[in-house]
């Protein structure tokens, strides 16, 4: 289905912060920020700029190696996890930033050392672990869903001027310092973050636990799995091109600035996303704006091909952040649009796994592959134009699929779920497929949330009665809304 296009707010208290109850976030997402930013550059600076480029490479694929063996972790266990406890959240949101403040402060004493790999790992992985609590969180502190794609937004808006306030304060920091206490005027912020994270109001209360089976139904749906496709595309060409890039401008001998420079314009790319993403979904709808980003860099990466130097390597790499940001806002919305019932924990911890791992390939790629500059980014566009023709040719066909079914496809698949769960025995079960199949045809129109509102009341006291009768009126009633809605 076409998402609706999203208006803008118009609520004066939602002009830049996005929705008010959101807003204690926003120190929290600042503070880690810019500790990210103090982070990223002592590790660039203990693992790049003051080595040679053969040295470099081993040193940057251990890293890269274990950055990635704990995400085959995080989906099973931290996603869980979170979901399983009330107020879980919040607490691996203030563990997570906590956690690192204490690791960079015991990694700035072994940035020569061979531990400063299983401490960079661990701090990684604390960072991941943050970026899945918050993403979950954010949901249950919004009132009105409509607007999640603009706190989201708001979040990294702040989230990409933190990260840049941290780099400048680290670049200070190094002219008296060294990269070591880079490190821990980053674990001072955490610290910052930790405490503004035990802070947080308590999320709002949460619906009824969705079936596994609409979970799956939704997770697994053509929407949710073609925009994961596109945005670990996105993701796996931004790690290429970030570390190709980086070992040609160092091979080169431009100075340690230039290199930084770059970094500088990803971050501003980034920034300028949250701004043009809004603008841009006004016009397109969210598969449509990773499949523009996805040929957005085959453009610069092939501009970039013709004529590498300085000015283009920047342009590319503005071109890095721009892509990643706009794709990012969609492929969120794709999520909670479509998939609005999964357990969110769980939910995030897979999706932002696949895409971390897909970060970590295209680096290794780059790092192993070791091609010429104008090689690597011709065959990285090739790519793709391939990828991007191919969401292109398999989107428009769904719509043309859509138009034949109707666009209440999902909402009757779920009904038929809920029915077919219903005849086994387990109406329980079907009482929360029912309700969200009815679910389901209400966002479809816009239209009947308070009648869903009171259906999910009358379903949750059946659920908790274990009635029968009640049971079934329910899955009758939401059968009969469903139909309705249909028609």
């Amino acid at each position: 289905m076409k998402e609706d296009v999203l208006a803008p707010p118009s609520e004066p208290d939602r002009s830049f912060l996005g929705d008010v109850d959101a807003r204690p976030l926003l120190p929290v997402q600042g503070f880690h920020s810019i500790g990210e930013g103090l982070f990223a550059l002592s590790l660039a600076d203990s693992l790049f700029f003051n080595v040679s480029v053969d040295a470099a490479r081993p040193r940057i694929l251990l890293y890269l190696a274990l950055t990635m063996a704990p995400f085959v972790l995080l989906a099973p266990f931290i996603g869980p996890l979170i979901d399983r406890h009330k107020g879980g959240h919040r607490a691996v949101l203030a563990l997570s930033i906590g956690g690192r403040s204490l690791v960079a402060v015991m990694l700035a004493t072994q940035l020569k050392t061979l531990l400063l790999y299983p401490q960079a790992f661990a701090i990684v992985v604390l960072s991941k672990v943050y970026l899945v609590s918050r993403n979950a969180l954010v949901p249950s502190l919004v009132d009105d869903r409509d607007h999640l794609v603009v706190v989201n937004s708001r979040l990294a808006r702040v989230g990409a001027i933190s990260g840049v306030v941290g780099g400048i304060i680290g670049v200070a920091v190094l002219q008296i310092a060294d990269s070591s206490w880079v490190l821990r005027t980053g674990a001072l912020f955490y610290a910052f973050g930790a405490i503004a994270a035990l802070r947080l109001p308590p999320p709002h209360t949460d619906d009824l636990s969705a079936s596994p089976i609409v979970e799956d139904t939704e997770m697994h749906g053509p929407g949710v799995t073609t925009a994961s496709i596109g945005m670990a595309g996105v993701r796996m060409a931004t790690g290429f091109i970030l570390f190709h890039v980086g070992f040609e401008l160092k091979t080169s001998g431009l100075p340690t600035w230039v290199i930084a420079l770059v970094v500088g314009s990803i971050a501003l790319g980034g920034f300028t996303g949250t701004f043009v993403a809004p603008r841009i979904r006004r016009r397109f709808d969210q598969q449509e704006m990773i499949t523009g980003s996805l040929m957005l860099l085959a453009v610069f990466a092939s501009l970039t091909a013709l004529r590498f130097h300085a000015v283009t390597a920047l342009a590319l790499a503005a071109a890095v952040g721009l892509a990643g940001s706009v794709a990012r806002r969609g492929f969120d919305g794709v999520v909670q649009t479509e998939a609005p019932h999964a357990r969110r924990g769980r939910a995030f911890a897979g999706l932002e796994t696949r895409l971390e791992i897909s970060w970590v390939i295209g680096s290794l790629i780059a790092v192993l592959a070791r091609a010429p500059d104008w090689l690597g980014l011709i065959i990285l566009a090739v790519g793709l134009v391939a990828l991007s023709g191919n969401r292109f040719f398999e989107h428009h066909r769904a719509e043309k699929v859509l138009a034949e079914v109707g666009a209440d496809t999902l909402a009757l698949r779920l009904l038929e779920t809920a029915e077919a769960v219903a005849a086994q025995g387990d109406r329980q079960q079907a009482v929360l497929v029912a309700l969200a199949a009815a679910d389901a045809a209400c966002m479809d129109h816009g239209v009947c949330t308070k009648q869903v509102s009171a259906l999910r009341e009358r379903g949750l006291d059946a659920t908790n009665r274990n009635d029968p009768e009640l049971e079934a009126e329910v899955i009758r009633e939401a059968h009969a809304l469903v139909t309705e809605s249909a028609n």
